[in-house]
């Protein structure tokens, strides 16, 4: 007896010996990978940096995920894939999914890589969008798509597949049909206009001097600025298509005039301490000073739009079964004479 146990022993502390330096192994080719500095985005919204890292996480098959976050029933945890770091990199879902759940947000909304997910915090309501890139640091812009929304992505086309078809096409084609983009309150969602409407008397009651320059865009529209480039936009979804969104241009709209930004960064301040009789607040993108789009304001609704990864599997299930006749996109509420080409 005294023998087997001195065997086991040795055999134990074999086995804790090899554990330990595969440990070391990994941590060691994780410290290599995350080494790279900070630097300046390159004109693809990447970090060249990072992109020169000897190894990349989210490519390379040896590399072993992130632990798996569930909840205690077995669904994902959207509380590990809300908002961003301290960085500003979000927090991109690390949960594993079956291949069943994977093939139904393939086939329903595009998405190649489901680690590539996470939920935006920029409204109350949250939103599940995809990336399809990895952010890497604050000002690396990346291409984002909220899950569900109307976009000229095609039935069967990833995420991936639609923005390179875009890109590799002429901006022209993408003509927005009757209407791509208006100008006029009347082309908001119905529900959202007198919302709006009065949101900006009471800003001008303020003092505030604006002028709107957008308000609906058809998603054709969208694809075309996507198409066109120089940044203007880095999706091709958007609450534009949905009436719930609008372009609001501050004084001049010359931010290089310091009065001009100051009198800009209070129009974001009240508008987002705004709110509407039911209780509604206005969002904005970014920081109040700091943004990609300085113009956009929107009014989310908690019915567009996912808020966890749950949500979108089970309207997968529903609108891809056989005989469905619910859309796996959420249709937009417009004005009945409004054209809005394309609609999937």
């Amino acid at each position: 007896m005294a023998k087997c146990t001195s065997t086991r022993a040795r055999w134990r502390a074999a086995l804790l010996a090899a554990v330990l330096a595969s440990t070391l192994s990994a941590l060691l080719a994780l410290a290599g990978c995350t080494s790279a500095g900070s630097g300046a985005p390159s004109s693809n919204g990447a970090d060249p940096k990072a992109a020169s890292a000897p190894v990349d996480l989210e490519l390379a098959s040896d590399t072993a995920l992130p632990p798996v976050d569930t909840a205690p029933n077995g669904s994902t945890n959207a509380a590990t894939y809300e908002g961003v770091d301290p960085r500003g990199i979000p927090h991109y879902a690390s949960v594993e999914l079956s291949s069943a759940d994977a093939d139904l947000l393939r086939r329903a909304y595009g998405i190649e890589d489901p680690h590539r997910l996470y939920v935006s915090d920029s409204t109350e309501e949250g939103n599940l969008k995809y990336d399809t890139q990895r952010k890497r640091c604050l000002t690396c812009y990346v291409n984002s798509y909220r899950i569900g929304y109307v976009s000229v992505r095609r039935p069967g086309e990833s995420w991936d597949q639609a923005e390179r078809r875009v890109r590799a096409t002429t901006p022209t084609y993408f003509t927005g049909g009757t209407t791509p983009s208006s100008t006029s309150t009347a082309d908001l969602d119905p529900e959202v206009r007198p919302l709006a409407e009065a949101m900006m008397r009471d800003a001008r009651a303020d003092g505030f001097r604006f002028q709107v320059t957008a308000t609906y865009r058809s998603p054709l529209r969208e694809a075309f600025l996507l198409s066109e480039g120089r940044g203007r936009t880095h999706t091709l979804t958007s609450n534009h298509s949905y009436g719930r969104a609008l372009d609001i241009v501050v004084d001049d709209g010359d931010r290089g005039h310091e009065q001009t930004r100051r009198d800009w960064i209070a129009f974001r301040r009240w508008v987002t301490r705004y709110r509407t009789p039911s209780g509604e607040s206005f969002r904005v993108l970014g920081s109040l000073d700091h943004t990609w789009d300085w113009p956009h304001v929107e009014l989310p609704s908690s019915t567009i739009g996912f808020g966890s990864i749950d949500e979108a599997i089970a309207r997968a299930r529903t609108c891809l079964a056989p005989g469905a006749v619910m859309p796996c996109n959420f249709p937009p509420h417009l004005p009945a004479n409004l054209s809005h080409p394309l609609v999937q």
